[in-house]
């Protein structure tokens, strides 16, 4: 077995810059041969079939579904993003007043029905996200996708001119998947083929190096070649996705030969799995992905800002990350942000600023007492004397980080006289009862691709994941400012005073960045952990079995 260390930390500093244009995404690529097929686990099978709805846009389904759709850009395992050249010519910035995008997609890339992929594709894609075209889709993101006021071509089809009514920095975020036009349009207009087509129905139509062949909900998704790929040619002949519900399971399942690979958040158990395992390879790195809490933020006892100050006070993260990933992780470190990870060139110690995370038990309490809370044998009083109530922490029982994390979570509020409960939901509850908002913590991870606009998917008003009941003018300023701020030292220093400005209203406690490990048989190569949210597939073409 061998184990190799991906990107340090530090390297995900460079996160979200553009980098050469290049086929290949990954380091340390080796020679493969054609054909073959490859069995990797899975958690979950898939909400839905469309991952750029609220439901759908979850990190199983993302992975899951990269190979079927075209991407303008890939994130490189050094987290550097780049334009993909096996889809489009190019991409850039032609006028910043308006602010105009010029795509130009190649001449081969087509759908796997033999359709040429064109700016009706992009038109679609676009609407459907914008609630100013299709106010009835339930789309996970629509920042910048709001902006825009014309999408143009030419004769071809292959050229997509968009212009924004204002600038949008972010604008290599956008359009992660293309969503096939030609699909939905027999499906009903754009809610309902957004909603209901699209999520619904098993893809049959591709644009990416695979296809679906068969899928049995629950048990195993099949890819196989699209024959119409116009990109590097893939080599597996065959990937399917087995889905077990635990990476332990999977673990087993690997050892057992029942799996080739599996991909997900590093353990402590996962490693010494690992450990004494033969035949095998093992990759470990950080991701762009990282723990929280959100708390919170309406009702008689969460709406009180001093409360959630105190108790984001109370919780450790230095602790938490010392008895999680630092049991396995030796460099593995707390946030000190919620808007970068540590390594980062831009982050600042926000969380040490405002004292968020930082265990101060006798600074909680003066919070409170100063409150008119009271402890009395112990037990906190609200300012009308009665007993608080008990705090339910919403964690997701298949990760066992995010357990543990309730855990402590639970202990360590305990020293300031709250009394918490744990509810361990399965894959059935857990994101339903965090939309329906039936907890008062959540324990949850967001994806920084997106940079500042991560958070805005959490806390802007009537953002789509804004699960709290918090609303802010501050942080609903700070977003709209810096989506429209081409400076890069400007930018950051607005993201950092959004960052603060959420720590601040105790509605999160950023606690260390997600450890994944890409584990599969030695007769496979070029599997990669991936820093970005979409994965490990995002190089699915380059795997294949050893030359050697």
């Amino acid at each position: 077995m061998s184990i190799r260390l991906s990107c340090s930390a530090a390297a995900l500093g460079v996160a979200l810059a553009v980098g050469p244009s290049a086929p290949a995404l990954t380091a340390d690529v080796v020679p493969v041969h054609p054909g073959g097929e490859l069995t990797i686990g899975s958690t979950n099978s898939p909400p839905n079939w469309n991952p750029v709805s609220a439901v759908g846009d979850i990190t199983t389904n993302r992975q899951q579904q990269w190979p079927l759709y075209p991407h303008p850009f890939l994130t490189g395992t050094d987290a550097v993003v780049s334009v993909n050249t096996q889809f489009l010519e190019s991409a850039e910035v032609v006028s910043t007043d308006p602010m105009v995008v010029e795509y130009v997609i190649r001449d081969e890339a087509v759908w796997s029905d033999g359709t040429p992929i064109t700016v009706a594709d992009f038109e679609y894609t676009q609407m459907v996200q914008d609630p100013a075209a299709c106010a009835d889709c339930a789309a996970a993101f629509t920042q910048g996708y709001d902006l825009v006021t014309a999408i143009e071509t030419n004769d071809s089809g292959k050229l997509v001119r968009v212009t924004f009514s204002e600038p949008f920095a972010p604008w290599r975020t956008l359009f992660p998947f293309i969503l096939p036009a030609h699909v939905a349009e027999t499906y009903g207009d754009l809610g309902t083929s957004f909603n209901e087509g699209l999520s619904n129905n098993v893809p049959e139509v591709s644009g990416g190096p695979y296809m679906v062949e068969s899928y049995q909900d629950g048990v195993v998704m099949t890819l196989v070649k699209n024959p119409l790929w116009y990109g590097s040619p893939a080599n597996l002949d065959t990937i399917r996705f087995r889905y077990i519900s635990s990476i332990g399971e999977q673990m087993t399942a690997l050892e057992n030969g029942e799996l080739d690979a599996v991909y997900g958040g590093a353990t402590l158990d996962t490693i010494e799995q690992v450990s004494q395992m033969f035949g095998v390879s093992s990759e470990v790195g950080p991701t762009l992905t990282y723990y929280h809490f959100s708390l919170k933020a309406s009702g008689e006892v969460m709406g009180d800002k001093a409360l959630r100050q105190a108790m984001t006070m109370a919780l450790d993260i230095p602790d938490m990350t010392r008895r999680t990933v630092g049991q396995y992780v030796e460099t593995a470190e707390p946030m000190t942000s919620s808007a970068y990870i540590p390594g980062q060139p831009e982050v600042q110690d926000n969380t040490g600023a405002t004292g968020v995370g930082t265990g101060d038990i006798e600074g909680a309490i003066a919070l409170l007492e100063d409150a008119g809370y009271t402890l009395v044998e112990g037990a906190l009083h609200s300012p009308d004397g009665e007993p608080l109530r008990e705090i339910e922490i919403l964690t997701y029982s298949i990760d066992p980080i995010r357990v543990q994390l309730a855990e402590l979570a639970q202990a360590q509020l305990a020293q300031i006289g709250i009394t918490a409960f744990i509810d361990a939901a399965d894959r059935s509850r857990y994101s339903p009862d965090a939309q329906a908002g039936s907890f008062d913590i959540y324990t949850t991870a967001t994806a920084l691709d997106l940079g500042a606009l991560s958070l805005a998917q959490w806390y802007q008003t009537g953002a789509a994941r804004n699960y709290f009941g918090y609303s802010s003018e501050v942080v609903d300023d700070l977003v709209a400012e810096i989506s429209v701020t081409l400076d890069d030292a400007r930018t950051v220093e607005l993201t950092n005073e959004l960052d603060r400005a959420l720590l601040e209203d105790g509605i999160v406690v950023p606690l260390f960045p997600i450890t994944n490990m890409a584990v599969y048989s030695d007769r496979f190569a070029n599997i990669f952990v991936n820093p970005s949210k979409y994965g490990t597939t995002m190089n699915v073409e380059e795997w294949g079995l050893r030359a050697e």
